[in-house]
């Protein structure tokens, strides 16, 4: 590396490797040198690949698997998938950029409703919310881990139903007959990742998240389920 070549060495690296991926040198799921190796390779501190590493983590062009390694990601998006105001499906987002729409379920549970929720749905206390957690995709990187809060008198099907790679509008629409059309209330805040949500992110610990909660509503502006999501920052953008 040239320290005097004007960028910082780790942007340096991080040219170095992102050229190297988009020449075909490492194809997408090759396993990149591990930071010792390029930290010897490029005769630099293991802080300065790391920090190149994560920034390429960042810009989807790696993936860090838990006691695997880093590898080559899937084809990057060619943009970021952008919310706005408008409600619009994930698998809509991903259509307009070119991107395939996966999901996969990582738990469900019956729990009961907190006071906003019995609020919002109308519920009377003591009632019962079926949450379901998955991870949603674009051309198989992972963008969001997504939480759903509905009533389970409501969509009692949900908790068995199959909702691998479905979009979560038209799988709530098939059971209520009605689908979200607007938000009643939106916020956004930052927040890192855990540990657990790198790994299922495929991203680090404290990698910045975008929080979403969203409180979906009908064309008739009544309820029709709260979404809690966690999207990764750099794959995902926001607009109100």
């Amino acid at each position: 590396m040239n320290g005097s070549a004007g960028a910082p060495l780790y942007q340096q690296i991080y040219d170095d490797l992102k050229a190297a991926i988009k020449n075909g040198t490492y194809r997408q799921g090759d396993k990149i040198p591990s930071e010792a190796e390029l930290s010897q390779s490029y005769e630099v501190s293991r802080i300065t690949v790391r920090r190149a590493v994560e920034d390429l983590c960042f810009d989807g062009y790696l993936i860090k698997k838990q006691g695997r390694g880093t590898f080559v990601g899937t084809r990057r998006l060619s943009s970021r998938l952008v919310q706005t105001r408008k409600t619009r499906a994930f698998s809509e987002m991903c259509a307009e950029i070119g991107a395939k729409p996966g999901a996969y379920v990582v738990d469900r549970q019956i729990v009961p409703a907190r006071p906003d929720e019995l609020d919002f749905f109308g519920l009377s206390e003591g009632a019962l919310l079926l949450w379901v957690r998955r991870i949603r995709t674009a051309d198989d990187l992972p963008i969001s881990d997504e939480r759903v809060l509905i009533p389970y008198e409501w969509a009692p099907q949900l908790l068995s139903a199959d909702l691998e790679d479905r979009s979560m509008f038209e799988a709530v629409g098939a059971c209520l007959g009605r689908r979200p059309v607007t938000s009643r209330e939106w916020t956004i805040n930052a927040t890192g990742a855990t540990t657990e949500q790198a790994s299922l992110l495929q991203t680090s610990a404290g990698h910045p998240l975008i929080y979403s909660e969203t409180y979906f509503v009908d064309k008739d502006d009544q309820p029709v389920y709260i979404g809690r999501d966690y999207f990764v920052g750099g794959r995902y953008e926001m607009s109100r």
